[in-house]
């Protein structure tokens, strides 16, 4: 399993890129990706741009199973990555270069798991 240790993961499965003092580009995990199995399908719900914590903002379907993607924290999303509608398959092959979303959040990044940390939650 891939865990790159330069990025922030969630406790559902998600990776967050530092990419400025408050945005980041947001993705699903290796580990999260071989547990949907081949992905056929991501749909984003988002009702304007800004998300709750735990609420979901979109899902991915795929041949084992079915995944929402649920907003780590509060945030504003910049953008949403529209190239996943001609091949969202595309995170199967390389799932932390394909990124789903770009939020931007006011939090420390103490509120999320480390390389360590990730890699302690999913043995």
């Amino acid at each position: 399993m891939l865990t790159p240790k330069n990025l922030y993961y969630t406790e559902n499965h998600l990776w967050l890129r530092k990419i400025g003092l408050y945005d980041f580009y947001i993705g699903i995990t290796d580990f999260g990706q071989k547990e949907i199995g081949e992905i056929h399908l991501v749909e984003f719900n988002v009702q304007g741009n800004n998300v709750i914590k735990k609420t979901s903002c979109g899902t991915i379907y795929g041949i084992n199973k079915t995944f929402q993607l649920t907003a780590p924290c509060d945030c504003h999303i910049i953008e949403v990555n529209q190239r996943l509608n001609i091949k969202p398959s595309h995170i199967n092959i390389d799932p932390y270069n394909c990124w789903l979303m770009v939020f931007s959040m006011d939090i420390s990044t103490d509120k999320f798991l480390t390389h360590e940390d990730y890699i302690r939650f999913t043995k």
